[in-house]
C-alpha cells in the first residue's frame, strides 16, 4: 500500500507538470502560428479535452503543421497516461478491495506463542506448534510482509511490535512465550518493548552471530539461541553410534537382517504424517528402531511431530521387509554403520567450528578442511576442489561432514566427495529447507536444515516437557527367555510391558521375523531392540523369572 501511494504521488505530480507545460505551449502556439490569442484557462480546456480524447472545442481544425503536431502529441500523451494508470493503480486498487487483508486484532488467544521478526528460521517452529495444537500469532509491522504472510495462510497480525498497542493486540500478557527472530532483521527494539510491557512472559531470541547475543541479554531476553551453533552440534552428533548390535552370532544375524536408514520422499503418502505413525511400517515385518528428527535421535516416536525433509528413520529387517519399507518411503535405504574410521570435516564459520568442537570432545578422529590458514585445520584449501579432498583422505574416509557457509558450496563439495568415494557417508547442513532435496540428489546421505533445528530448539524450551523423550542409543540384543518357556509369544505385550520391540525369535540357529503366536521353548532367545535400561529389566524378568513390580522397567513411554 505504501509503494502504491508513492507511485500515485509521482504519477499525479508528473501529470500536473505536463498539463502546465502543454497549456503554456498551446497558448503560445495559438498566438504565434495561428494568429489567435487564448487565455490560459481556454488553453487548459483544449489540452484536457485532447488528452482525454473527449473533444477539441472550437479551435479544431488547426491551420498550421506546428499546431497539428502539438495537438497530436497531446493526444498520444493522454492515451499513454491512461494506459499506465490501469495496470499501475486501477487493478491494484481492485485487488485490494477483493483480497482480504491481514487483521489488526486477534481473537481471544491464551497460552499462545507470539512470533516477532518472522523469517525462514521460524517455518519449522510454526509447523511444530500447529502439530502440537499450540495457538500462535506472527506480529508483523511491515504491511507488504504482513500481506505476504497472510496470503501464505499463516496466522499474522498487522501491528507494530515495537509499540505497546501492537503487543497488546497480540494479547502478550496471556502468551505462553515470545519468540524473537533476529537472524535477518533488527528486532532489538521489539525485544525491549516486550520486556517492558510484560516482563513475566518468557522471551526467546534467535540470533545469527554470537556477537549479537549479549545485546539481547542486556535487553532482558530470557534465553538467546544460536541456531547455527545447534546445527553444528547436531551435525557432529550424527557421527555417534546410536544403534549397537549385541547378538551371539553376529555374522548369522547380519546375513539375515540389515539395519538401514531411510528418509521419506516428499511424494510419499507417509510424508507429513506424524512420526508416531511410522510404526505402521512394522506391518512389513521390519522394526523401526528410532528416528533422527531435526538433529536429535529419538526412540519414542511422537504424535506431535510430523515427518519432513529432516526426518531419517532407522529400520532393522530382512531383505524382503526392507524392500517393502523402501517402497512405502519412496527412497532406497542406506546401510547404517557404527562409528569408526576416518571422519573428514569441511567447515567454516560458526557451524563448522561447532561441528569440529563436538567431535573433538567426543574423541572422534577427524581431518578438518578450512580455507583460513589461521584456523585449526589439518588441510588448508577449498573443500569443493578434488585435490583438497584427496589430501584430506576422502577416498579412505567413512564419513564426510559438510558445514560450509553457503548451500551452493555445500552442493559442490557433496558432488565432488561422492565422485571420489561412492561409499562415503555424507552428512550435510543446509541454510534453507528448499535445498534439502538438491543436496540429497547431489549425493548426501543425510541433510540437516537450519530452520528445522531452530524450530526444535524453541519447542524444547517453550514447553516444560519435551515433545519426545530422547534416547542415547538403541541396542539390538539377544536375550534368553527360560522363564517364559511354554508361553505363547506376543510381540505387542512385550513392547507394552518393557518398551522393547521384538526383532526376531532365535531357535536352533534360525531366525523368525514374525514369531507372534509361537510357543516359547527351552533354548529359545529373543532378539530385542531397546535402550540399556529397558533391556536390563528384560534380562532380569525373562532370564531370571523375577516378577515385575511397579516402577520396574520403562514400560510404555
Amino acid at each position: 500500500m505504501v509503494a502504491l501511494t508513492r507511485r500515485l504521488v509521482v504519477y499525479l505530480a508528473s501529470f500536473v507538470v505536463l498539463l502546465a507545460v502543454y497549456t503554456l505551449t498551446y497558448q503560445w502556439g495559438m498566438a504565434v502560428f495561428e494568429g489567435e490569442s487564448r487565455t490560459w484557462y481556454q488553453a487548459l480546456e483544449i489540452v484536457v479535452q485532447s488528452m482525454t480524447t473527449t473533444g477539441y472545442g472550437q479551435d479544431a481544425p488547426w491551420e498550421t503543421l506546428e499546431m497539428t503536431v502539438l495537438v497530436l502529441l497531446i493526444q498520444v500523451t493522454g492515451i499513454a497516461y491512461i494506459a499506465v494508470a490501469i495496470p499501475q493503480f486501477v487493478i491494484p486498487w481492485l485487488q485490494q478491495m477483493v483480497e482480504p487483508t491481514p487483521p489488526t486484532e486477534t481473537d481471544a488467544l491464551t497460552d499462545h506463542v507470539v512470533i516477532v521478526g518472522y523469517t525462514a528460521s521460524c517455518e519449522q517452529l510454526i509447523d511444530e506448534l500447529t502439530a502440537n495444537g499450540t495457538p500462535h500469532v506472527i506480529v508483523e509491522g511491515d504491511p507488504e510482509r504482513a500481506q505476504s504472510l497472510y496470503e501464505s495462510s499463516l496466522t499474522v497480525l498487522h501491528r507494530d511490535p515495537t509499540t505497546t498497542d501492537g503487543l497488546e493486540a497480540a494479547r502478550l500478557d496471556e502468551a505462553r512465550a515470545v519468540v524473537v527472530d533476529a537472524t535477518e532483521r533488527d528486532v532489538l527494539r521489539a525485544a525491549l518493548t516486550i520486556e517492558t510491557s510484560s516482563p513475566s512472559v518468557p522471551i526467546f531470541a534467535f540470533v545469527g552471530e554470537l556477537s549479537l547475543a549479549r545485546y539481547f541479554r542486556y535487553a532482558g531476553v530470557d534465553e538467546v539461541l544460536l541456531p547455527k551453533h545447534r546445527l553444528g552440534k547436531a551435525l557432529g552428533d550424527r557421527v555417534r553410534t546410536v544403534v549397537t548390535l549385541a547378538v551371539d552370532d553376529r555374522d548369522a544375524f547380519e546375513e539375515a537382517y540389515d539395519v538401514l536408514e531411510y528418509h521419506v520422499d516428499p511424494e510419499s503418502e507417509l510424508f507429513g504424517e506424524t512420526v508416531a505413525s511410522m510404526r505402521r511400517l512394522e506391518r512389513t515385518g521390519a522394526t523401526v528402531l528410532g528416528a533422527w528428527v531435526r538433529g536429535d535421535f529419538v526412540t519414542v516416536l511422537s504424535e506431535h511431530v510430523r515427518v519432513d525433509e529432516n526426518t531419517t528413520l532407522v529400520v532393522v529387517g530382512t531383505e524382503a521387509a526392507q524392500a517393502a519399507v523402501a517402497e512405502r518411503t519412496g527412497t532406497r535405504g542406506t546401510q547404517y554403520r557404527e562409528t569408526g574410521g576416518r571422519v573428514v570435516v569441511a567447515g567454516r564459520g560458526l557451524v563448522g567450528a561447532t561441528t569440529r568442537g563436538t567431535l573433538e570432545r567426543a574423541g572422534v578422529e577427524t581431518t578438518v578442511i578450512d580455507t583460513d590458514p589461521a584456523a585449526q585445520s589439518d588441510v588448508v584449501g577449498d573443500a569443493t576442489e578434488e585435490a583438497v579432498l584427496i589430501e584430506a583422505g576422502i577416498r579412505d574416509a567413512q564419513t564426510f561432514l559438510v558445514a560450509l557457509e553457503s548451500d551452493a558450496e555445500t552442493i559442490l563439495a557433496t558432488l565432488t566427495a561422492r565422485a571420489l568415494n561412492p561409499a562415503v557417508r555424507i552428512i550435510a547442513c543446509a541454510e534453507t529447507t528448499a535445498n534439502v532435496n538438491a543436496l540429497r540428489t547431489a549425493g548426501a546421505s543425510d541433510v540437516l536444515a537450519l530452520p528445522s533445528v531452530a524450530g526444535r530448539m524453541i519447542m524444547l524450551r517453550v514447553f516444560e516437557h519435551e515433545t519426545m523423550r530422547l534416547g542415547d542409543r538403541v541396542v539390538i540384543e539377544q536375550v534368553a527367555v527360560p522363564a517364559r518357556s511354554g508361553t505363547e509369544l506376543s510381540q505387542a505385550r512385550i513392547q507394552r510391558e518393557t518398551g522393547c520391540a521384538v526383532v526376531a525369535l532365535e531357535r536352533a540357529g534360525a531366525f523368525y521375523s514374525d514369531p507372534d503366536g509361537m510357543v516359547l521353548e527351552s533354548g529359545d532367545s529373543l532378539i530385542l531392540s531397546g535402550t540399556d535400561r529397558q533391556l536390563e529389566w528384560v534380562r532380569e524378568v525373562y532370564e531370571q523369572g523375577r516378577e515385575r513390580t511397579d516402577g520396574d522397567g520403562d514400560g510404555v513411554q
